[in-house]
């Protein structure tokens, strides 16, 4: 009998002292680990899947990582771009919002489509190159927004539970829509507003929301770089700034809907 092959673990994410989330190899194989929830293996050019669930896991958390960061994590491999984020669209165009956890991306989302956008993706962003080779494509994959009670109550779908929890968008989107910019979430004190941001800082905003499986060879790390900056070049990359309360959420769903083409809400 051959014995189990040591996994090498090369990155993790640790959330209030365990281990949630860990990328690693096993010989020819990449290994992802959600703690307790479930183990991606594949082959490095993105064949083999095998993508295993403990019997026990929720089937919410089933559903989200299966679209969510697996789905990344397998278009990495295929030298497909993919990113954590959400996205909107209206009439063909899109929008992808970014950030860090806690930024309000999902909030601003469901805001958004309940003022005629339709949702992409609520995390996992997949964005494929059009045939013209100058634009990029926003690839339709999630169907919920994941909300906490607050963000819920804002928008009018109160629970008593605190948790993060799945409320279906009144519009998903079945078509893919021609990217038209990156919006970079921030919460500052003053009015919303969107601020253009270029160079260092504009690719500096997308590197660290791309969805990594391989993390241990330098030439693909290096055709990514180039990827970006090929990308910011003609995508613009914007800075949404607003204050970390409701209030001025309609403010900013104005804005992120002007870029999509749509006319600012009156009244």
């Amino acid at each position: 009998m051959t014995a189990p092959r040591e996994i090498d673990w090369l990155a993790e994410h640790v959330d209030e002292g365990e281990v949630c989330f860990r990328l690693g190899r096993c010989g020819d194989d990449v290994v992802a680990e959600w703690g307790g929830l479930a183990t991606l293996t594949a082959r490095r050019d993105g064949t083999d899947v095998r993508l295993h669930f403990d019997p026990d896991a929720d089937p919410r958390d089933v559903k989200k990582i299966e679209r969510g960061s697996a789905w990344l994590l397998v278009r990495h491999l295929r030298d497909r771009l993919g990113l954590h984020g959400a996205a909107v669209s209206f009439d063909g165009e899109a929008v992808v919002l970014l950030g860090r956890s806690g930024q309000g991306k999902s909030t601003l989302a469901a805001a958004a489509c309940r003022r005629g956008a339709a949702l992409l993706a609520d995390d996992a962003v997949g964005l494929d190159a059009m045939a013209s080779g100058d634009t990029w494509e926003v690839i339709p994959n999630e169907l919920d927004h994941w909300l906490d009670a607050a963000s819920r109550q804002a928008l009018g779908a109160s629970s008593v539970e605190a948790a993060k929890l799945p409320l279906r968008a009144p519009r998903a989107a079945e078509a893919g829509a021609r990217l038209v910019a990156f919006v970079d979430l921030a919460f500052v004190d003053g009015p919303p507003r969107l601020v253009r941001l270029g160079g260092i800082a504009a690719v500096g905003t997308l590197v660290p929301q791309v969805a990594r499986f391989i993390l241990d060879e330098p030439e693909r790390q290096r055709r990514e770089l180039d990827l970006l900056h090929s990308i910011v070049a003609v995508t613009p990359v914007l800075r949404l700034e607003r204050p970390r309360t409701f209030d001025h959420l309609d403010r900013a769903v104005d804005l992120v809907m002007n870029l999509m083409g749509r006319p600012e809400q009156r009244g």
